[in-house]
Formats: structure tokens, C-alpha cells, sequence
């Protein structure tokens, strides 16, 4: 008796495995595929090309399977640790881990940060004049904002706070370039559309070294905060009818954002590509993700700050239910990033800034 119940123990042991096997497989399979997304163009494949939203889902599920391999079997643990190996470039794109490095480089100083039009609206945890402080404080040697209305009160308070500061300011229709140093020259390129999203870009003059500054709130999705607290609803009472369309509604703004990014994209790597004889800082609300098809295409450019130097996830967006790093800080391959962050205390707006200290490679 005891030996058939050996058997049957190592049987339904084999099963389990066997079962287990084919389900990390298929995670492994389905993460790898996320990444593989972010390569179609959003215009010609407007859905498959948002499976890249779904990267953390199965990464987690993946990283499971090392806890549940040390439980059933030890043997099989390699099979997850393949999983994230096969796709580390956008593990380390999503969620870098820099160790602390010494450098004697202190650099300048750069902050990026979309500004919610320095709204007022305590229903919304929005705190214009907060932000305002905030932003002038900083003490950044160049800022990059987004949603940045020209029109109120607060504006008018930065704008002169940062002309008693000596900074020069440039920008139009919500993007604004701030500056300790000179601009020179014109206005480089700039291209909106009516709800203020593109590029701004001009040269700033930084002890006689030349840089490409580009501002960028690339296209918004434009999802409501109905639509939002309704998908934010289904997800917590777990209404599989409500989730589906809720769902529905949220991948077609996705889709169809992603489908306009995809063209402020080209202009902007076309920018990048005809001034690549510049140091360029390039920084924004980017409305994506590091792994979606504007930040690699982006990547393949410019270095990414945070994944040089960041820590961690970097929720720099994080209304109810939508927890994401969408504001991003690119330079180009003669420059160097350290100490990048999110700071996740900065309150009065529905994005969180970004900063970064940049400084010159050696040669």
C-alpha cells in the first residue's frame, strides 16, 4: 500500500510539473511577445501595438514562477530566469537598478515636469500654486515643462520669479523651455496640434558649448476621468461586463493616441537625427511607456536618463488605476546622466517631475 501510494504521490508530483511547465512556458511566450509589440507601428496594427501595456502583467507572472520552481521543483527554476533574460533590455528599460556610483562630476541640473496647467481643483488633488513654488525652488539650471497655460496668475508669478532670477524663458502653446543660460538664435522646430501636444526645440548657449534642447508633450489620450473612475470601479468590484467596456473604450483612445504619437515621433527622430553633431537634451511628457514604440525608437537616438542612472519603477503618472513612467529625459551619447528620479513627493499636479544631473562624457 505504501508503495502504490508512493506512486501515486509521484505521479500526481510529474503531473503538477508538467502542468506548471506548460503555463510558464506560455507566460514566457506572452511576455516576449509584449516586447515584440512595441516594434508594429500603432497606425497599421493600432491594437497589437498597445500588447506592450500588458509587459508588466507578465513579467510579474514570471518572476512568480521562481517562488512557486523553489516550492514544487528546483530544477525548473532556470525556466523564469530565461524569461527575464530574454527580454532584459526592456526589464532594465522598465524598472533599472543602478547601484551607487561616485563621480566627481557634479554636472547642471535638468527637470522635466507636465504642470496640469497650474490647475486649482481639490476634488482632483490639483494644486496649482504649489506646483508654481515648487517649480521655482527647484533651483534646475534648465526646466522643461508641459501643460504650461500662459494665461493666470500663477504663471504670471513663476515668469517673474524667474526673471529676478536672471533665467530666460521660451515656448509656446504649453511647452516652455526655462534657462539659467542663453538661448541663441531662432526657435529650432515646433509643431502643435490643437490640444497643445508636439515638440518645441531651441539652442542654448552653455559656456560656449552648443545644446539642443527639445520639449516634447507628445500626443495625450484624451481618456476622461469618467472613463477612468469607471475603469478604476470595474477593476474593484471585479464586473467582468463593466471591465469589457470599460476596456473597450480605453483601447480605442490608446490606439488612436498612439497612432498620432507615432507621427510626432518621426518628426521628432528626424529632428534629432539633423542635429546629431549637437549635445542634445530632450525631455517631456511623452504619454508612453519606456517599452512602447516611441520610447524605443527614441532609445535607438538618445540615451534614456532613468535607465542610466534611475532606480526602480518611477511612477511619474499615478492617477487611480493608471500607475505609469510616461515623463522621460533623453541625452545624447556624449553626455552622461547621474542621481536621476522621480520625485514622488512633488504634489499639485497629476504627474510627478522627473530630474537629472547631466555632465560631458570623457573623450
Amino acid at each position: 500500500m505504501e508503495n502504490i501510494g508512493s506512486k501515486i504521490k509521484h505521479g500526481a508530483h510529474i503531473m503538477l510539473v508538467s502542468i506548471l511547465v506548460g503555463a510558464n512556458a506560455a507566460t514566457i511566450l506572452l511576455l516576449w511577445a509584449t516586447c515584440l509589440s512595441t516594434m508594429l507601428s500603432p497606425t497599421l496594427h493600432p491594437r497589437l501595438s498597445q500588447a506592450g501595456l500588458l509587459f508588466p502583467v507578465f513579467l510579474t507572472l514570471d518572476l512568480l514562477f521562481i517562488v512557486v520552481w523553489g516550492i514544487v521543483s528546483w530544477k525548473w527554476i532556470v525556466l523564469p530566469i530565461i524569461g527575464v533574460l530574454g527580454c532584459w533590455g526592456y526589464v532594465r528599460d522598465y524598472c533599472p537598478v543602478n547601484l551607487s556610483k561616485e563621480t566627481q562630476e557634479v554636472g547642471f541640473h535638468i527637470m522635466s515636469y507636465n504642470v496640469s496647467n497650474f490647475a486649482v481643483d481639490s476634488a482632483n488633488d490639483l494644486d496649482g500654486w504649489k506646483v508654481m513654488q515648487y517649480v521655482t525652488e527647484s533651483n534646475a539650471d534648465i526646466i522643461f515643462l508641459q501643460e504650461c497655460a500662459k494665461a493666470g496668475k500663477a504663471y504670471a508669478a513663476m515668469e517673474h520669479k524667474f526673471d529676478s532670477l536672471g533665467y530666460d524663458i521660451k515656448g509656446k502653446d504649453g511647452m516652455y523651455i526655462i534657462s539659467k543660460w542663453p538661448f541663441v538664435g531662432k526657435n529650432v522646430f515646433s509643431t502643435t496640434t490643437d490640444y497643445s501636444n508636439g515638440s518645441y526645440a531651441w539652442m542654448i548657449d552653455l559656456d560656449g558649448d552648443t545644446i539642443l534642447a527639445i520639449n516634447n508633450h507628445l500626443q495625450s489620450n484624451l481618456i476622461s476621468p469618467e472613463e477612468k473612475q469607471q475603469y478604476g470601479n470595474a477593476l474593484a468590484s471585479y464586473d467582468k461586463d463593466k471591465m469589457e467596456s470599460s476596456g473597450r473604450i480605453l483601447l480605442s483612445r490608446l490606439s488612436h493616441a498612439a497612432s498620432e504619437r507615432e507621427t510626432q515621433t518621426d518628426s521628432l527622430c528626424n529632428l534629432i537625427k539633423r542635429h546629431s553633431h549637437y549635445s542634445i537634451i530632450h525631455a517631456g511628457d511623452h504619454n508612453d511607456t519606456p517599452i512602447s514604440n516611441t520610447c524605443q525608437r527614441i532609445s535607438k537616438l538618445l540615451k534614456n536618463a532613468y535607465t542610466e542612472s534611475g532606480n526602480g519603477l518611477g511612477i511619474s503618472f499615478a492617477v487611480k488605476g493608471f500607475p505609469v513612467r510616461i515623463d522621460h529625459i533623453y541625452v545624447s551619447n556624449n553626455l552622461k546622466t547621474h542621481s536621476t528620479f522621480i520625485d514622488t513627493e512633488a504634489y499639485g499636479s497629476d504627474h510627478r517631475p522627473i530630474h537629472t544631473w547631466v555632465y560631458k562624457s570623457a573623450k
